[in-house]
């Protein structure tokens, strides 16, 4: 006798999709907010990454429990896909649209590459695997040196220049601006986030019919907030490729 599977259950897949949602959107919106922060200039933008960073194993935590919930957003809508043809293995002879939108025929599409771009964003401003020369963007900050001279930090002896901080942290503005004034990183930056805008369009609203909040009033309301979330996170977050490549953010900064 074989062993029950939850995830053979249409339910706990909706459930736990929806749940896992729940928690990335509000992930999304709270690195939005961080992000924006570069409008506020090098120190506040480099004072918020730095704090990021300084939080340690909390900091891998959070991005562990972020990748539990990608994994199992991705399975679950994979799984729901998968158990919905199984329940209709032939297909109507005629497809028909009457209450489907751009948004929920995009659904699976529009997540695949919004999967792609965040392994790419990992690799890019997280990791520095395709640009290495980002980890060693720093700026000195805090108390500033009257003179010249050498400063033991934390067991590294830095060279600290008259009127200069006497700390050292990463320079995350340097690296944004940097990034953001390839025209090509810029469009692919822009590019992601309207598939983000789609798919969260629509799975805002779907997650929280999933969990109940569903009726003739309420329906309606859902979509609207779903929509004014899924393309407010893009104007948010395309405003700073644009505001980079196109009006010059930062200009000074690199080189």
């Amino acid at each position: 006798m074989s062993s029950y599977n939850p995830f053979n259950s249409t339910i706990f897949n909706k459930v736990i999709m929806a749940g896992t949602g729940v928690i990335l959107v509000l992930f999304v919106i709270g690195h939005m907010v961080g992000n924006l922060q570069v409008f506020l200039g090098a120190d506040v933008f480099n004072t918020y990454a730095h704090f990021l960073k300084s939080t340690g194993e909390l900091l891998w935590i959070m991005r562990l429990v972020l990748l539990l919930c990608v994994v199992l957003h991705v399975y679950t809508s994979l799984k729901l896909k998968f158990l919905n043809m199984k329940a209709r293995p032939e297909g109507y002879s005629v497809t028909s649209y009457v209450k489907s939108t751009l948004y929920s025929r995009t659904m699976i599409y529009s997540g695949i590459v919004i999967f792609l771009f965040v392994v790419y964003h990992l690799l890019h401003f997280t990791a520095f695997v395709t640009n290495p020369e980002y980890a060693d963007y720093s700026e000195n900050y805090g108390p500033v040196l009257q003179s010249s001279g050498m400063i033991d930090h934390s067991g590294n002896i830095i060279q600290v220049t008259e009127g200069e901080g006497i700390f050292d942290r990463h320079d995350a503005y340097k690296m944004v601006i940097t990034g953001f004034n390839k025209p090509i990183v810029a469009i692919v930056y822009i590019l992601a986030v309207l598939f983000l805008a789609l798919h969260l369009s629509h799975a805002i609203q779907s997650m929280f019919q999933t969990l109940g909040w569903s009726g003739p009033k309420t329906t309606p309301r859902l979509m609207l907030v779903s929509k004014l979330i899924g393309w407010g996170l893009f104007v948010g977050f395309a405003s700073i490729p644009v505001s980079v490549l196109i009006f010059g953010l930062g200009k000074g900064v690199i080189g």
